[in-house]
């Protein structure tokens, strides 16, 4: 290498080094003012910023709270059109035993065996007896209110070991005074079934001709033709329908509120003479075990006086749901 480009080379680098040595202060200096000021920003937003964030993340959680997030309490508790109705609440705390549920909806009647025009009605949800109601049970009634007995009962008082069958002999007022005692000591709305819910109740939402099913069973139920005897309640538990009623076809026939008009159908000229003469008539469903299977059905119907007294003649009650 020539002396005079070593020259030129040596000069360059201690330029250099004069030059970095003259801007280190500089340096030094814009890198602890950027420090400062990272710092000093930071720090302003964590005071500033951070709250404001905060405060727009907690009124944006407030009006629209997370799907996944647990909610509190005033979220969870369903706004006052959604309520639980303390009336319906008190029901289903003070229902007696021996009844089953019948869910409200649509349910169609006649046609069949009834000769009537098939109608499509709305039945309200109620609680219907599981049972006919009994001897015993009746009894109870007879005793507290001193209401006239069945003229079958001897001295008042039903045969011995009959305390589980369905008393009869009984008329529509007797019914009908039975439940107006039961519903002041229940505390709840207590009536007959009309013929809609009576229905509904032994055949379910479908159309059922039995409460077990299509076709006939001899098994779930006593006609004339095995026998044609009143049995104890719950006997037979085939003869148990969807909602849970048992004993709902053949045992006795139960009253129902429907009445007869003049312009229906009636089932024979007794019956329509009964009318003519001014008798108030109701409809009693089922169908008894001393009938032919071939009358007995969920469908089955009859018309009879309201003062009517009949060994095959007994009932059930319902209660209102509010």
């Amino acid at each position: 290498m020539t002396e005079k480009k070593e020259q030129i080379i040596q000069t360059f680098q201690n330029g250099r080094t004069e030059d970095e040595l003259r801007l280190f202060p500089f340096a030094v200096a814009g890198l602890v003012c950027f420090t400062i000021a990272v710092v000093l920003g930071t720090g302003s937003w964590f005071v500033f910023g951070s709250r404001n964030r905060l405060n727009i993340q907690t009124a944006a959680e407030t009006n629209f709270p997370s799907v996944n997030a647990e909610k509190p309490a005033e979220i969870q508790a369903l706004p006052p059109a959604m309520e639980v109705n303390p009336v319906i609440a008190a029901n289903e705390k003070t229902l007696p035993e021996g009844v089953v549920e019948v869910a409200a909806g649509e349910f169609t009647i006649g046609g069949g065996e009834t000769k009537l025009p098939v109608e499509r009605v709305f039945v309200r949800n109620f609680s219907i007896a599981e049972t006919e109601v009994t001897n015993a049970q009746y009894a109870e009634f007879v005793k507290e209110t001193n209401h006239s007995a069945p003229p079958d009962w001897q001295n008042g008082q039903f045969q011995k070991g009959k305390d589980n069958f369905p008393v009869t002999n009984v008329s529509f007022q007797d019914a009908e005074a039975f439940c107006k005692w039961l519903e002041k000591k229940i505390g709840l709305p207590v009536r007959l079934p009309t013929e809609a819910e009576w229905e509904k109740a032994a055949r379910g939402n479908g159309a059922n001709k039995y409460p077990w099913g299509g076709e006939w069973n001899k098994e779930a139920v006593i006609s004339k033709e095995n026998g044609g005897q009143i049995s104890a309640v719950k006997s037979f538990a085939l003869n148990r329908s969807p909602f849970g009623a048992y004993d709902m076809v053949g045992n006795v026939w139960e009253w129902t509120q429907d009445t007869v008009g003049k312009n229906e159908a009636v089932t024979d000229e007794e019956v329509k003479e009964a009318l003519e003469k001014g008798q108030v008539l109701r409809i009693v469903k089922g169908g008894s075990s001393l009938i032919p299977a071939a009358q007995i059905s969920a469908q089955a119907r009859y018309e009879i006086p309201e003062n009517t007294k009949v060994p095959s003649v007994g009932f059930r009650y319902i209660i209102e749901r509010k």
